[in-house]
């Protein structure tokens, strides 16, 4: 047995949806402020397309680098959204945005090495860095910085070992967003260092912006090329059980990265690419609408969170998440999260499940209706207001 699979960690927001499905079948009524699983119905389109598609057509394997088609939508999209030409060559389809981490990270990392990711963080990031055999390096988010990426903190981790740094704006778990002039002041110094290293971009929530348009780290791609693009369908259009995603990778990397796809899962199945293109084509409308409507429960929910003895919250500035303080409740991030959901039926995920120091914070999705947000509102205040 691979001894690295020791490294290999459960992700809790699973652990936690589990268990709160559990309480349900014993007729308890949880809220789930957990898994970060948008609420709403894929758009019709979409679903009528992947009908289509098993209903006409394409039931074999696809090209291992997805469907020509898909592909070419997605270079589409980039250049109608930030005037940057991606060839499709370069596009890898995935069953999900998972692969494409494990498949950048294991590219480019090896026993020694060490990549840098943020604290707090996804928790995946340093799942994989650590099976692979590479050191996970962090930078803080810090609260009373608003979370603000720090091209500096950033900077000073930077190493001979250095291999990879993995950005996630916005960012899971604290909604922040890494500011343009951050991220030119970066990578003007990743140009200068005499060692080469890549960013991996997980833009994922990257359509879940408030306040301002669509970012990508692609609009710096004329001066610095060695960037990895990942995002797709998940998040943005209610797609998360489909499973669809994709990486852009540099020229140098990406035939192996379709070796790697070739090995571990084939292809991605036709009628979800089939989809995937129609989403891309079709549903402006339809993600500026969800968009506005996450922004809305995110202030509902921070605006509330702050009235509540103990907890103290910042407003993020994307992606369907807040990240409260609650060191002044007198609990831990996991006494906290097993109180919540045992007792009061709601559902939230530990801080500690995103990076060390994190223990006196819970992630809170609001991936739920107002009317629930407002409800575990008042189930909080009437437990910690006392």
């Amino acid at each position: 047995m691979n001894k690295n699979i020791k490294f290999m960690e459960n992700e809790n927001a699973f652990t936690v949806l589990s268990r709160a499905q559990e309480l349900e079948k014993t007729g308890k009524e949880i809220i789930n402020l957990g898994i970060g699983q948008p609420d709403f119905s894929p758009p019709k389109i979409i679903v009528e397309k992947a009908i289509d598609a098993l209903e006409t057509k394409f039931h074999g394997y696809s090209n291992s680098r997805g469907l020509l088609e898909l592909r070419q939508e997605i270079a589409n999209d980039y250049h109608k959204s930030f005037s940057k030409s991606v060839d499709p060559k370069n596009i890898l389809i995935s069953p999900g945005a998972k692969p494409i981490l494990y498949i950048s990270i294991s590219l480019l990392s090896s026993v020694g090495s060490e990549v840098i990711i943020s604290n707090p963080s996804f928790p995946i990031y340093r799942s994989i860095i650590n099976y692979c055999g590479s050191k996970p390096v962090y930078f803080d988010l810090k609260e009373q910085n608003n979370f603000n990426f720090v091209a500096d903190d950033i900077i000073e981790k930077i190493n001979n070992k250095t291999k990879l740094i993995i950005l996630n704006t916005p960012c899971n778990p604290t909604g922040s967003v890494m500011m343009k002039s951050e991220q030119k002041k970066l990578f003007n110094f990743l140009k200068n260092f005499k060692n080469k290293i890549y960013v991996l971009s997980d833009e994922i929530y990257s359509k879940i912006i408030f306040h301002s348009k669509e970012s990508s780290l692609i609009e710096n791609l004329e001066s610095f090329n060695n960037l990895i693009i990942l995002n797709g369908l998940s998040k943005s259009h209610s797609m998360t059980g489909w499973r669809i995603g994709w990486g852009i990778f540099p020229d140098e990397l990406i035939d192996d990265a379709v070796k790697y796809a070739t090995n571990i899962y084939s292809c991605v199945n036709n009628f979800t690419q089939y989809a995937a293109i129609s989403a891309l084509r079709e549903t402006k409308e339809y993600v500026e609408n969800i968009k506005q409507s996450f922004e809305e429960r995110t202030i509902l929910m921070v605006n509330g969170i702050n009235l509540i003895n103990g907890f103290s919250c910042v407003l993020p500035k994307g992606s369907f998440y807040c990240y409260p303080n609650i060191e002044k409740t007198g609990r831990n991030s996991k006494e906290l999260q097993y109180e919540l959901l045992e007792k009061l039926g709601i559902a939230t995920i530990d801080g500690n499940n995103f990076g060390r120091k994190n223990d006196g914070f819970i992630r809170i999705s609001c991936c739920t209706s107002k009317k629930n947000i407002n409800k575990a509102l008042t189930i909080l205040s009437n437990h910690f207001n006392k």
